[in-house]
């Protein structure tokens, strides 16, 4: 065959097809061989295939399997034909079982280390996917897991090749198909990313970012939303979310639109909290990734995230809070927005107080600065006769929310208030623990303000008074602020003595508290300030801080002692060094050098496991939007 050209081959062909038509299954075991040796002949066995019928399945794996080979070895001004003649024969598989079996062998292929034989294997999949004797349903879950596995190929061409092999396939299901499998897309694409880049909030996942990258996606996601069963809603939704995760903020533009209205019509709707806080994850998500091009939706999403925030469920107030929080970066004039939250902390529901407190704290502490000035004094005068609030909840958000504020408020009226307000101990214990948060919040949210118009030295004496109380709330808010404190101050010469006097009260509370909750918390600030990334404190303040904490290991009490192992791992940095440690045992006297010793190879395990350098989780203000 290979020896004769023009007609002669012509016929040559046409015999064989002729008796491949009324003998294929006698002939095919004996043509195949002769078909695939090197160089392949794809060309006659297109020719042949278009004849065979379903003897050819029996086959496939042979003759697939030496399309590709020879696809790798043509020269390229050949290969445009070549593959002419290699899509021919995906083209003739007219068969369920030979779907299955093409599909089978397509998928093995396109984990070939050879980029060669992936790029090839991309293409004759698009191929099958665009043969109209296929039934993609059957067959569509395959087809995801295969292609969307190569959507972050190294190679470029396999990714774009998959892509619209995956585009084809899906936008051919039926939308009650498509809403039925919104759970395997999902899982599809979970199986798709790499275990580690899922811990990635920064991985982009390469097929989504093309142009237009994700609109088969989100068009699937979409008919789930708008006409799937709750339970299908939902898993749309959070389908939804990780797409929008692993897609740049370029190739997510295009679908803003398709994106957004869908999450905002539902959350009008009376759905099941899980339905709506998965749809205010998605829509804070997309703030963070798109930002401005949400603009021509800000008053329809302020409006919904402002409705979320009287819901009846905690979770679903508190994701509103966090989206609105979110949102308010967007906004230029943002002073409708805070009236409208400030009125809703005089709400008579205490839920709805809280919530409205939370998301006045978050929305002030980003888009603060661009309220007026007459509307700063209101609020401001609201959170003053709020700090001894009757509920501890309430104190607590308002400490914050007075930090929040004073990153912006006119510096005059700001001084005021925390001369007149704040640091002179109140009269009831609920005030002084208002105080006592407020100094908290400013330390949290206002620090690099509050040296610039040096009121360190004086907010420290009101700490330190707070710090030595005998009531648990006023003595861990005041903690807090210590902690909060020390990390501003450390490795900076400016409040050198403040950082001392806290520092040495602080271990004073570690050791001897005025209770074990005290004596926990206290613990735990020292265990946050040394995962904050400040430089370790100096030589004799971490002694001072060791000694206490060295005690309070020998402690029956469980909490008191595992917090102290915690706290000593991290102010000793055991996990990357014992230079620290080795220095301090030479000065330890011979009690605290006793226990040293026999609690430092606990302290090296304690200090190799994850809990110890993740993110501090008794932080008083734990419930407040992250910012």
């Amino acid at each position: 065959m290979e020896t004769l050209e023009g007609e002669e081959h012509e016929y040559l062909i046409g015999a064989l097809q002729e008796i491949m038509q009324a003998k294929s299954k006698v002939v095919l075991p004996y043509m195949v061989p002769k078909l695939i040796q090197k160089p392949v002949n794809i060309g006659a066995l297109a020719s042949l295939s278009s004849v065979a019928g379903t003897a050819l399945y029996e086959h496939l794996d042979t003759i697939i399997t030496a399309i590709l080979e020879g696809l790798c070895e043509v020269e390229e001004g050949e290969i445009e034909k070549e593959l002419e003649h290699a899509n021919l024969i995906i083209s003739s598989i007219k068969e369920m079982d030979g779907h299955e079996n093409t599909l089978e062998i397509l998928e093995e292929m396109l984990k070939s280390e050879e980029t060669k034989m992936r790029l090839y294997s991309s293409i004759l999949v698009g191929t099958l996917c665009k043969n109209t004797h296929l039934e993609v349903e059957e067959h569509i879950t395959v087809l995801w897991k295969c292609l969307l596995s190569q959507f972050s190929d190294s190679d470029k061409d396999v990714v774009l090749n998959c892509w619209n092999a995956f585009n084809t396939a899906t936008k051919r299901l039926s939308s009650g198909d498509q809403v039925r499998l919104v759970p395997d897309l999902k899982m599809s694409i979970y199986l798709a990313i790499d275990p580690r880049n899922r811990r990635d909030p920064t991985y982009t996942l390469p097929g989504f970012c093309l142009p237009k990258g994700l609109a088969t996606v989100v068009a699937l996601y979409r008919e789930g939303i708008l006409n799937g069963s709750p339970e299908l809603k939902e898993q749309a939704i959070l389908g939804l979310k990780e797409a929008v995760q692993y897609t740049s903020q370029p190739a997510l533009k295009p679908s803003v639109v398709q994106i957004t209205g869908p999450l905002i019509r539902v959350l009008g709707e009376r759905y099941t909290p899980n339905i709506k806080t998965a749809c205010l994850d998605t829509l804070s998500l997309l703030i963070d990734k798109v930002k401005v091009a949400l603009k021509p939706f800000l008053s329809q999403l302020q409006t919904t995230f402002m409705k979320s925030l009287n819901d009846g469920t905690r979770e679903v107030r508190e994701k509103g809070v966090t989206a609105l929080t979110k949102l308010v970066s967007l906004h230029n004039r943002v002073d409708n927005l805070f009236t409208d939250i400030h009125h809703g902390t005089k709400n008579e529901n205490l839920s709805t107080r809280e919530t409205m407190f939370a998301a006045l704290q978050g929305t002030m502490y980003i888009g603060g600065a661009n309220m007026s000035a007459n509307l700063a004094l209101s609020i401001s005068v609201t959170l003053t006769n709020h700090l001894g609030a009757p509920e501890d909840s309430i104190r607590t958000a308002n400490g914050a929310c007075i930090g929040s504020l004073a990153t912006f408020l006119n510096e005059e009226e700001l001084e005021k208030i925390i001369r007149d307000k704040i640091l002179p101990q109140g009269p009831s214990k609920e005030i002084r623990h208002g105080q006592a948060l407020a100094i908290a919040g400013l330390m949290r949210y206002a620090p690099t303000r509050m040296s610039k118009m040096d009121l360190i030295e004086d907010l420290t004496v009101s700490l330190l008074k707070f710090m030595d109380s005998d009531n648990v709330q006023v003595c861990n808010a005041a903690n807090y602020a210590a902690g909060r404190l020390i990390i501003h101050l450390q490795g900076s010469d400016e409040n050198v003595e403040c950082l001392g006097k806290v520092v040495l009260l602080l271990a004073k509370n570690c050791g001897n508290g005025a209770s074990n909750d005290v004596r926990c918390f206290a613990n735990d600030m020292v265990h946050m300030i040394n995962i904050s990334g400040v430089e370790p404190l100096s030589d004799d303040m971490v002694k001072s801080l060791l000694v206490p904490l060295l005690d309070s290991t020998t402690k029956k009490i469980p909490l008191v002692r595992s917090s102290s192992e915690v706290a000593i791992a991290t102010l000793l940095r055991l996990k990357s060094t014992e230079d620290i440690a080795k220095r301090l045992s030479a000065s330890l006297d011979p009690k605290s050098l006793e226990i040293f010793n026999r609690f430092l190879p606990s302290a090296k395990r304690v200090a190799a496991e994850n809990r110890t350098y993740t993110s501090h989780d008794n932080n008083i203000f734990s419930f407040l939007p992250a910012v």
